[in-house]
Protein backbone atom coordinates (compact mmCIF):
# COMPACT_ATOMS: atom_id res chain seq x y z
CA UNK A 1 0.00 0.00 0.00
CA UNK A 2 1.28 3.49 -0.87
CA UNK A 3 1.66 5.60 2.26
CA UNK A 4 3.80 8.36 0.77
CA UNK A 5 2.71 11.69 2.27
CA UNK A 6 3.89 13.73 -0.71
CA UNK A 7 1.84 11.63 -3.13
CA UNK A 8 -1.18 11.80 -0.83
CA UNK A 9 -0.94 15.59 -0.55
CA UNK A 10 -0.47 16.16 -4.28
CA UNK A 11 -3.28 13.83 -5.34
CA UNK A 12 -5.70 14.93 -2.62
CA UNK A 13 -5.24 18.68 -3.05
CA UNK A 14 -4.77 18.85 -6.82
CA UNK A 15 -6.05 15.58 -8.27
CA UNK A 16 -6.66 17.03 -11.74
CA UNK A 17 -3.08 18.30 -12.00
CA UNK A 18 -1.65 15.06 -10.60
CA UNK A 19 -3.54 13.03 -13.22
CA UNK A 20 -2.49 15.46 -15.94
CA UNK A 21 1.20 15.26 -15.06
CA UNK A 22 1.28 11.46 -14.79
CA UNK A 23 0.02 11.31 -18.39
CA UNK A 24 2.66 13.83 -19.49
CA UNK A 25 5.41 11.84 -17.72
CA UNK A 26 4.17 8.57 -19.22
CA UNK A 27 4.39 10.06 -22.72
CA UNK A 28 7.83 11.64 -22.07
CA UNK A 29 6.37 15.08 -22.84
CA UNK A 30 7.47 16.91 -19.70
CA UNK A 31 8.66 20.48 -20.32
CA UNK A 32 11.98 21.59 -18.90
CA UNK A 33 10.61 24.40 -16.73
CA UNK A 34 7.35 25.09 -14.90
CA UNK A 35 6.09 27.99 -12.81
CA UNK A 36 3.53 26.89 -10.22
CA UNK A 37 1.33 29.75 -9.01
CA UNK A 38 -1.14 29.56 -6.15
CA UNK A 39 -1.83 30.44 -2.54
CA UNK A 40 0.20 28.87 0.22
CA UNK A 41 -1.08 25.47 1.26
CA UNK A 42 -2.51 24.42 -2.10
CA UNK A 43 0.20 21.78 -2.65
CA UNK A 44 2.72 23.41 -5.00
CA UNK A 45 5.81 21.86 -3.39
CA UNK A 46 4.08 18.49 -3.01
CA UNK A 47 3.19 18.57 -6.74
CA UNK A 48 6.76 19.45 -7.73
CA UNK A 49 8.08 16.55 -5.62
CA UNK A 50 5.36 14.23 -6.95
CA UNK A 51 6.40 15.00 -10.55
CA UNK A 52 10.05 14.58 -9.58
CA UNK A 53 9.25 11.13 -8.23
CA UNK A 54 7.65 10.33 -11.57
CA UNK A 55 10.86 11.41 -13.31
CA UNK A 56 13.18 9.31 -11.12
CA UNK A 57 11.04 6.36 -10.01
CA UNK A 58 12.01 3.05 -11.73
CA UNK A 59 8.63 1.52 -10.93
CA UNK A 60 6.14 4.00 -12.41
CA UNK A 61 2.75 2.77 -13.56
CA UNK A 62 1.32 4.94 -16.34
CA UNK A 63 3.56 7.77 -15.11
CA UNK A 64 2.48 7.32 -11.50
CA UNK A 65 5.40 6.89 -9.05
CA UNK A 66 5.36 3.92 -6.70
CA UNK A 67 6.11 6.08 -3.64
CA UNK A 68 7.92 3.23 -1.91
CA UNK A 69 11.25 2.78 -3.69
CA UNK A 70 14.51 4.35 -2.55
CA UNK A 71 14.27 7.11 -5.18
CA UNK A 72 10.73 8.09 -4.18
CA UNK A 73 11.51 7.95 -0.48
CA UNK A 74 14.58 10.20 -0.72
CA UNK A 75 12.77 12.70 -2.96
CA UNK A 76 9.84 12.77 -0.55
CA UNK A 77 12.23 13.44 2.34
CA UNK A 78 14.09 16.07 0.25
CA UNK A 79 17.31 14.08 0.58
CA UNK A 80 18.01 13.13 -3.05
CA UNK A 81 21.43 14.38 -4.28
CA UNK A 82 20.11 15.16 -7.77
CA UNK A 83 17.11 17.16 -6.54
CA UNK A 84 18.14 20.64 -5.41
CA UNK A 85 15.65 22.80 -3.49
CA UNK A 86 16.31 26.52 -3.03
CA UNK A 87 14.48 28.59 -0.39
CA UNK A 88 14.73 32.29 0.51
CA UNK A 89 17.74 33.22 2.59
CA UNK A 90 15.90 35.15 5.33
CA UNK A 91 13.58 37.26 3.12
CA UNK A 92 14.85 36.82 -0.43
CA UNK A 93 16.59 34.49 -2.84
CA UNK A 94 19.96 36.06 -3.57
CA UNK A 95 22.45 35.92 -6.41
CA UNK A 96 24.78 33.63 -4.44
CA UNK A 97 22.03 31.03 -4.21
CA UNK A 98 21.49 31.20 -7.97
CA UNK A 99 25.25 30.84 -8.49
CA UNK A 100 25.05 27.65 -6.46
CA UNK A 101 22.24 26.52 -8.76
CA UNK A 102 24.36 27.32 -11.80
CA UNK A 103 27.17 25.19 -10.45
CA UNK A 104 24.72 22.35 -9.93
CA UNK A 105 23.37 22.84 -13.46
CA UNK A 106 26.85 22.41 -14.86
CA UNK A 107 27.40 19.07 -13.12
CA UNK A 108 26.09 15.76 -14.33
CA UNK A 109 23.74 13.91 -12.03
CA UNK A 110 25.49 12.22 -9.14
CA UNK A 111 23.50 9.02 -9.53
CA UNK A 112 22.16 9.30 -13.08
CA UNK A 113 21.67 11.66 -16.00
CA UNK A 114 18.68 13.55 -14.55
CA UNK A 115 18.56 16.60 -12.29
CA UNK A 116 15.67 18.60 -10.86
CA UNK A 117 15.72 22.08 -9.33
CA UNK A 118 12.89 23.45 -7.22
CA UNK A 119 12.83 27.14 -6.26
CA UNK A 120 10.37 27.95 -3.48
CA UNK A 121 8.93 31.46 -3.04
CA UNK A 122 10.32 32.42 -6.45
CA UNK A 123 8.73 35.87 -6.13
CA UNK A 124 11.36 36.71 -3.48
CA UNK A 125 14.24 36.49 -5.97
CA UNK A 126 16.17 39.73 -6.22
CA UNK A 127 16.32 41.19 -9.73
CA UNK A 128 19.94 40.14 -9.93
CA UNK A 129 19.09 36.57 -8.96
CA UNK A 130 16.16 36.40 -11.37
CA UNK A 131 18.15 37.76 -14.29
CA UNK A 132 21.01 35.40 -13.48
CA UNK A 133 18.63 32.46 -13.63
CA UNK A 134 17.14 33.33 -17.03
CA UNK A 135 19.74 31.69 -19.26
CA UNK A 136 19.60 28.42 -17.35
CA UNK A 137 15.84 28.28 -17.50
CA UNK A 138 15.96 28.93 -21.23
CA UNK A 139 18.77 26.46 -22.01
CA UNK A 140 18.92 23.97 -19.14
CA UNK A 141 20.40 21.03 -21.06
CA UNK A 142 19.10 17.49 -21.45
CA UNK A 143 17.21 15.81 -18.61
CA UNK A 144 17.30 18.92 -16.42
CA UNK A 145 13.96 20.11 -15.08
CA UNK A 146 13.08 23.11 -12.94
CA UNK A 147 10.02 24.09 -10.91
CA UNK A 148 9.51 27.64 -9.68
CA UNK A 149 6.86 28.04 -6.98
CA UNK A 150 5.15 31.35 -6.22
CA UNK A 151 2.24 32.77 -4.26
CA UNK A 152 2.30 36.00 -6.29
CA UNK A 153 2.66 35.69 -10.04
CA UNK A 154 2.64 39.48 -10.41
CA UNK A 155 6.04 39.69 -8.70
CA UNK A 156 7.75 37.34 -11.15
CA UNK A 157 9.77 38.93 -13.97
CA UNK A 158 7.89 38.73 -17.31
CA UNK A 159 11.03 37.32 -18.90
CA UNK A 160 10.91 34.36 -16.51
CA UNK A 161 7.18 33.86 -17.05
CA UNK A 162 7.74 33.77 -20.81
CA UNK A 163 10.34 31.02 -20.44
CA UNK A 164 8.27 28.70 -18.26
CA UNK A 165 4.95 26.90 -18.45
CA UNK A 166 2.70 28.61 -15.93
CA UNK A 167 0.38 26.32 -13.98
CA UNK A 168 -2.33 27.98 -11.86
CA UNK A 169 -3.29 25.93 -8.80
CA UNK A 170 -6.91 25.74 -7.69
CA UNK A 171 -8.01 27.00 -4.28
CA UNK A 172 -8.51 24.34 -1.65
CA UNK A 173 -12.13 23.44 -1.06
CA UNK A 174 -13.64 24.23 2.31
CA UNK A 175 -13.19 20.72 3.75
CA UNK A 176 -9.52 20.51 2.71
CA UNK A 177 -8.75 23.95 4.10
CA UNK A 178 -10.55 23.15 7.35
CA UNK A 179 -8.38 20.06 7.74
CA UNK A 180 -5.24 22.19 7.28
CA UNK A 181 -6.52 24.63 9.88
CA UNK A 182 -6.98 21.79 12.36
CA UNK A 183 -3.39 20.65 11.71
CA UNK A 184 -2.21 24.20 12.46
CA UNK A 185 -3.96 24.07 15.81
CA UNK A 186 -6.77 26.49 14.94
CA UNK A 187 -9.57 26.26 17.48
CA UNK A 188 -12.77 24.53 16.41
CA UNK A 189 -14.71 27.72 17.21
CA UNK A 190 -12.54 29.64 14.71
CA UNK A 191 -12.51 27.28 11.73
CA UNK A 192 -15.73 28.56 10.09
CA UNK A 193 -14.57 32.15 10.42
CA UNK A 194 -11.06 31.41 9.11
CA UNK A 195 -12.59 29.57 6.15
CA UNK A 196 -14.80 32.57 5.47
CA UNK A 197 -11.94 35.07 5.55
CA UNK A 198 -9.12 33.41 3.62
CA UNK A 199 -7.80 30.41 1.72
CA UNK A 200 -4.20 31.25 2.55
CA UNK A 201 -2.27 29.31 5.17
CA UNK A 202 0.30 32.14 5.27
CA UNK A 203 -2.40 34.59 6.36
CA UNK A 204 -3.57 32.15 9.02
CA UNK A 205 -0.05 31.72 10.41
CA UNK A 206 0.38 35.49 10.50
CA UNK A 207 -2.96 35.98 12.27
CA UNK A 208 -2.06 33.34 14.85
CA UNK A 209 1.04 35.28 15.96
CA UNK A 210 0.64 36.41 19.58
CA UNK A 211 -2.94 35.08 19.51
CA UNK A 212 -3.94 38.10 17.39
CA UNK A 213 -6.84 36.34 15.68
CA UNK A 214 -8.19 34.98 18.95
CA UNK A 215 -8.10 38.45 20.52
CA UNK A 216 -9.79 40.14 17.56
CA UNK A 217 -12.52 37.52 17.33
CA UNK A 218 -13.22 38.02 21.02
CA UNK A 219 -13.42 41.82 20.67
CA UNK A 220 -15.63 41.69 17.56
CA UNK A 221 -17.87 39.25 19.44
CA UNK A 222 -18.17 41.76 22.28
CA UNK A 223 -18.85 44.60 19.80
CA UNK A 224 -21.62 42.62 18.08
CA UNK A 225 -23.31 41.74 21.38
CA UNK A 226 -23.32 45.41 22.37
CA UNK A 227 -24.90 46.41 19.05
CA UNK A 228 -27.49 43.63 19.27
CA UNK A 229 -28.40 44.87 22.78
CA UNK A 230 -28.49 48.54 21.72
CA UNK A 231 -25.63 49.26 24.10
CA UNK A 232 -23.38 52.27 23.47
CA UNK A 233 -20.56 50.20 24.98
CA UNK A 234 -19.92 49.21 21.34
CA UNK A 235 -18.10 52.55 20.84
CA UNK A 236 -15.92 51.98 23.90
CA UNK A 237 -15.07 48.51 22.63
CA UNK A 238 -13.74 49.98 19.39
CA UNK A 239 -11.62 52.62 21.09
CA UNK A 240 -10.35 50.67 24.09
CA UNK A 241 -10.20 47.07 22.86
CA UNK A 242 -10.11 46.93 19.07
CA UNK A 243 -7.85 49.80 18.02
CA UNK A 244 -4.84 48.50 20.03
CA UNK A 245 -5.07 45.35 17.89
CA UNK A 246 -4.82 47.25 14.59
CA UNK A 247 -1.06 46.70 14.45
CA UNK A 248 -0.67 47.84 10.83
CA UNK A 249 -2.74 48.62 7.74
CA UNK A 250 -2.87 45.00 6.58
CA UNK A 251 -4.83 44.09 9.73
CA UNK A 252 -7.69 46.47 8.89
CA UNK A 253 -9.33 44.47 6.10
CA UNK A 254 -9.67 41.22 8.10
CA UNK A 255 -11.25 43.22 10.95
CA UNK A 256 -13.83 44.69 8.57
CA UNK A 257 -14.47 41.23 7.13
CA UNK A 258 -15.01 39.81 10.62
CA UNK A 259 -17.67 42.46 11.21
CA UNK A 260 -19.32 41.42 7.96
CA UNK A 261 -19.15 37.79 9.10
CA UNK A 262 -21.16 38.66 12.23
CA UNK A 263 -24.10 39.85 10.18
CA UNK A 264 -23.67 37.00 7.69
CA UNK A 265 -24.40 34.79 10.69
CA UNK A 266 -27.63 36.73 11.21
CA UNK A 267 -28.46 36.37 7.51
CA UNK A 268 -27.81 32.62 7.51
CA UNK A 269 -29.80 32.14 10.72
CA UNK A 270 -32.73 34.11 9.36
CA UNK A 271 -33.02 32.49 5.94
CA UNK A 272 -31.13 29.19 6.11
CA UNK A 273 -31.82 28.36 9.76
CA UNK A 274 -28.11 27.56 9.96
CA UNK A 275 -26.38 27.04 13.29
CA UNK A 276 -22.87 26.89 11.81
CA UNK A 277 -21.79 30.32 12.99
CA UNK A 278 -18.62 32.33 12.42
CA UNK A 279 -19.13 33.58 15.97
CA UNK A 280 -20.58 30.61 17.90
CA UNK A 281 -20.30 32.41 21.25
CA UNK A 282 -22.83 34.96 19.97
CA UNK A 283 -25.45 32.37 19.09
CA UNK A 284 -28.17 33.83 21.35
CA UNK A 285 -27.70 37.38 20.05
CA UNK A 286 -27.53 36.15 16.45
CA UNK A 287 -30.78 34.18 16.68
CA UNK A 288 -32.61 36.94 18.55
CA UNK A 289 -31.57 39.56 16.01
CA UNK A 290 -32.40 37.25 13.09
CA UNK A 291 -35.92 36.77 14.45
CA UNK A 292 -36.56 40.51 14.83
CA UNK A 293 -34.67 42.30 12.07
CA UNK A 294 -36.33 43.30 8.80
CA UNK A 295 -34.75 41.95 5.62
CA UNK A 296 -34.14 45.40 4.17
CA UNK A 297 -32.48 46.57 7.38
CA UNK A 298 -30.13 43.59 7.36
CA UNK A 299 -29.19 44.23 3.74
CA UNK A 300 -28.49 47.90 4.52
CA UNK A 301 -26.23 46.93 7.44
CA UNK A 302 -24.20 44.57 5.25
CA UNK A 303 -23.88 47.27 2.59
CA UNK A 304 -22.66 49.79 5.20
CA UNK A 305 -19.87 47.46 6.35
CA UNK A 306 -18.99 46.35 2.83
CA UNK A 307 -18.50 49.98 1.80
CA UNK A 308 -15.81 50.30 4.47
CA UNK A 309 -13.36 48.34 2.36
CA UNK A 310 -13.56 51.13 -0.23
CA UNK A 311 -12.80 53.74 2.43
CA UNK A 312 -9.61 51.97 3.52
CA UNK A 313 -7.73 53.45 0.56
CA UNK A 314 -8.78 56.97 1.56
CA UNK A 315 -6.91 58.89 4.23
CA UNK A 316 -9.59 58.51 6.90
CA UNK A 317 -8.93 57.45 10.48
CA UNK A 318 -9.72 53.75 10.83
CA UNK A 319 -11.21 54.39 14.24
CA UNK A 320 -13.52 57.00 12.71
CA UNK A 321 -14.60 54.51 10.05
CA UNK A 322 -15.45 51.85 12.65
CA UNK A 323 -17.27 54.30 14.92
CA UNK A 324 -19.22 55.66 11.96
CA UNK A 325 -20.48 52.26 10.85
CA UNK A 326 -21.33 51.39 14.47
CA UNK A 327 -23.48 54.52 14.73
CA UNK A 328 -25.19 53.85 11.39
CA UNK A 329 -25.96 50.24 12.33
CA UNK A 330 -27.38 51.17 15.73
CA UNK A 331 -29.53 53.91 14.15
CA UNK A 332 -30.92 51.40 11.64
CA UNK A 333 -31.73 48.89 14.39
CA UNK A 334 -33.49 51.59 16.41
CA UNK A 335 -35.77 52.66 13.57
Amino acid sequence: MNENKVIDEATNKQKYLADRFTKIIDKYELSHSYLFSGESGVGKLAMALFITMGIFCPNTTNGYPCGNCDECRRISEQQHPDVVIIKPDVQSIKVDQVRYLKDEFSKSGLEGNKKVFIIQDAETMTNGAANSLLKFIEEPGNNIFSFLLTTNLNLILPTIISRTQVIEFNHLNSAEFSEQLKQLGVKHSQINLMNNLTNSINFVRDWQTDDWFDKVQSVISKWFDSIANNDAEAFVTIQADLMPLVLDNKRREPIINMMIACFEDVLNSKYLKSNQFNFPKNENSIIRLANNIQSQTLICILEIILNCNQQLSINISFQNILESITLKIMNLLNQ
